[in-house]
This record gives structure tokens, sequence and C-alpha cells, in this order.
């Protein structure tokens, strides 16, 4: 029987390839690709095997090791270039950390081949030093060299880049490591903040801004342009700057669509205050007298089934433009939320232009955005920041006490509390296919607040 099904799948395998020559060749291609991995995986195997963990004369030469024997005691910090590299290695504890320097951004593991991956300078490195191998079948955790692998890269975008990359490779060729909760992500901070004696290390601009009004917003007075004084709270500006955020999420994706110059002329004109919500409405605006405190006089110079042509002239500098709005700008989606938002904000702070005051210091915002810059901006007053774009910035002492001293850093360990979401957001990501991050980016765009770039 054994004999006879062998003869038979063979014979119609054989005549199905005949037929199906494109499918015969992808077949093949997955063969030799599987091949090349098998070839990647034993070089690599062979690449990072040593006899003892004090024998590291295979080690990168990049690596500067700890002395410890324990690996439970052990740290690497895989840190983002040469320059910071050199920092780390000054402020580490050469006892039980080591520094890995990694050039540039490693390969995508998402979209490369396992030979091609294997094959990367950084990547056996990274493989190197740690010590377990790759792959199900050579990947070994009792091999295991550190159980800290502690991912610290600049605190900007090309820093979160990087550090998802190398999330990626060891996520994809080293799941274990993360599931024995070895891989961590160092927190540096952003800013470095000095108020007279007091110095503080800052994360996050939210709580940059949160430690620049603490004490201070309170004391801040608001005045709009119907001359109404309001007076700042915690809450009122916490929900200020959501809707805020809302709002400029809302005219970014309308500014993307119908251009920018038309979205800025109905925000700054009082089409939004007055509430306009249509075409129609917008129509009977333009084309009745404009209050006094309209910073634009309009005039409107065509209106037709495809939208309006307005003629706008700034009062205040006597610049001229002539703004088309298009029909499908109102009808969007997207311009009935601006319009919401705006609305939602007009009640909680007033119409524009404002004037902000803060004890004997005042400045004036002529929008909602310029009001939140203008407010930061007093607040800001006697207070000397340092940005930290990057590790190498940082002295040998500000790195050891901020980023890599266990008594005073932040360490987030990396879990995985969802293997089919974190699969998903890998594959979706960092993959090879557009159109899933084109998605993702589209439906999370209006929650970003501070964007870095």
């Amino acid at each position: 029987m054994e004999g006879l099904v062998k003869e038979t799948v063979n014979r119609k395998l054989g005549e199905f390839l005949e037929e199906n020559p494109g499918e015969a060749r992808r077949i093949l291609q997955k063969a030799v690709d599987a091949a090349r991995a098998r070839e990647a995986a034993r070089k690599a195997r062979d690449l990072t095997r040593r006899k003892t963990a004090l024998e590291n004369s295979t080690l990168p030469g990049k690596l500067a090791d700890c002395t410890v024997r324990d690996p439970a005691l052990a740290e690497l910090f895989v840190v983002e270039g040469d320059s910071a590299g050199g920092s780390a290695k000054q402020a580490r504890d050469r006892n039980t950390q080591a520094v890995l320097p990694l050039r540039g951004k490693i390969i995508n593991v998402e979209k490369s081949r396992i030979d091609k991956v294997l094959a990367n300078n950084e990547i056996q490195a990274l493989i190197t030093a740690i010590g377990t191998g790759v792959g199900d079948e050579e990947f070994n955790i009792e091999d295991a060299r550190y159980h800290k692998v502690i991912l610290a890269t600049d605190a900007d975008v090309d820093g979160a880049h990087i550090r998802t990359l190398a999330l990626t490779f060891i996520y994809r060729q080293m799941p274990e490591l993360i599931e024995a909760g070895y891989v961590f992500i160092a927190k540096p901070p952003l800013y470095r903040v000095k108020n007279g004696k007091q110095e503080t290390y800052v994360e996050k601009e939210s709580e940059l801004e949160a430690l620049l009004l603490r004490d201070k917003i309170e004391r801040f007075e608001l005045t709009d342009a119907a001359d109404k004084k309001r007076k700042l709270t915690e809450a009122r500006w916490q929900r200020f700057n959501r809707r805020l955020n809302e709002y400029e999420g809302w005219a970014d994706s309308l500014q993307a669509a119908f251009g920018h110059e038309a979205v800025r002329f109905l925000a700054e004109s009082q089409i939004l205050d007055a509430g306009a919500a249509t075409i129609a409405a917008v129509r009977k605006l333009v084309e009745s007298k404009d209050p006094e405190e309209e910073p634009f006089e309009t005039e409107l110079v065509s209106s037709s089934d495809e939208g309006l042509e307005v003629k706008a002239i700034h009062r205040r500098d006597g610049l001229a433009r002539t703004h088309r709005l298009p029909a499908a700008l109102f009808r969007s989606h997207d311009y009935r939320r601006l319009v919401e938002v705006h609305a939602e904000l007009l009640k909680q702070v007033g119409r524009p232009p404002f004037k902000v005051v803060l004890g004997d210091r005042s400045r004036e915002a002529d929008s909602f955005a310029e009001l939140r810059r203008c407010v930061l901006e007093l607040a800001r007053h006697g207070v000397t920041m340092q940005r930290f774009k990057g590790l190498g910035e940082m002295n040998a002492e500000q790195l050891r006490e901020t980023t890599m001293d266990p008594e005073s850093r932040t360490l987030q360990r990396v879990t995985i509390d969802d293997g089919a979401m974190a699969e998903r957001v890998f594959a979706d990501l960092m993959g090879d296919k557009v159109e899933p991050r084109k998605i993702f980016i589209e439906k999370h765009a209006k929650d970003v607040r501070f964007l870095d770039v």
C-alpha cells in the first residue's frame, strides 16, 4: 500500500508541476529559501557558540563586557551608536553592566529573509552578546549571558524606531527572552529642568508641561476678544488641552484633504465662531456685513454646486486672498466634528484673540494653539531647560543618574499579554504591506498630541 501511495503521489505531483510551471518555481524557491535559512542559522550558531561565560574571545569587538560570572546579576545595555556607547561605558558599573553599541538602524526582520537577517553585522553582534542562539532549534535560554537585556535608545523618533526594530528581532527570533522577563526598555529623560536650586529630569513633553505649570496655573488670567476674563484651573486647562488636541487633529485631516489655506481661513474667520456647519450657512455669513471685530472683510466671488469662492481681505495687514471652499469640505464628517469641537473651545476659553497675563508679564494669542503656546512660554520664564536629543549628549554622570543606576533609573519590562494582538501589531506595522500601516496611522493620528519630527 505504501508503495502504491508513493507512486501515485509522485506521478500526480509531477504532472501538476509540469502543467503549472509558475507554482513549481515558487515551490522550488521556498525550498531554496529554507535551505538558506538553515545554513544561516548554522552559521549563527557557530558564531555565538562559546565554552563558558568568561571565554569571550568570539564576542563582538564593540562589546564592553562585565566581569560578574552570574548571568542573573549581569545587565546588557544595547545603546544607539558609538557616541552613546562611549558615555554608557564611562557611566556603567563594570562589575555588572555590559554595553553594546549598535551602529545605525538594524535590519527589519519582518521584511527580510532569515539568511539576510543573520548576515547583518549588528544582528550578529546582538546574537553573540546575548549568547542564546536564535530560532526554535538553536535557542537555549539557559545560555543567556545576561538576565537583563536593556534597550537604551535616544528619547526621540529615531530612537523609538531603533528600539522597535530591535524588539521586532527579539520577538521573532528570541521570544523566550521576553517570556522569561529578560527584556527591558530604559526610560532616559528628554529634558533637564532647573528652577532655582531644584533640578529635575523629565521623560515626556506632557510631564514637562505639568512641571512648568505646577503652582502657577491658577495665577494665570485670560481675557478673550469680548473682554471677558477667565481664571485658569488645572481641570479647565486639562479639558482645554484635550479639546485642542482633538481640534488640531480634525483640522490637520481637513488640511490634508482640502488644503492648508482654506482650512486656516475657516478657523480664523467668523465661520467656525458662528457654528456654520453647512455650505448654505457659510454662504449667508459671507454675504452678510462683517462685524467690526471680524479679522476679515469678505466678498462672495462665486457660488455653485461645486463650492464657494471667497475673497478675504485681512483688516490688520490688508493682505487679500481668494479661497476656494469645495462643497465636499462642508459635507465631510471631519468638518462637522471641527465645528462641534470649536464650539466647545469657545465655551471653555472664549473667542480669539486672547490676552494672557501671569504676574507682570503678558502675551497675546491669535488662536487656540497660540493660547497654549503663550501659557507655556510665560510659565517657562526663569526656568532653565536642557533638551537631550540623545544619550550621547549626556555626560557620564547624568547618564548614570538617569538611565543606568539601579537606584534612580526607570526601566520598563517588555511583556506579551496578548500573543495574537502582538503578532498582528508586528505584522501590520513592521511588515512589507503598506496598507495596514496607513490604516493604523489614520486611525490614531488624532490621538497624537506631541510629535517630534
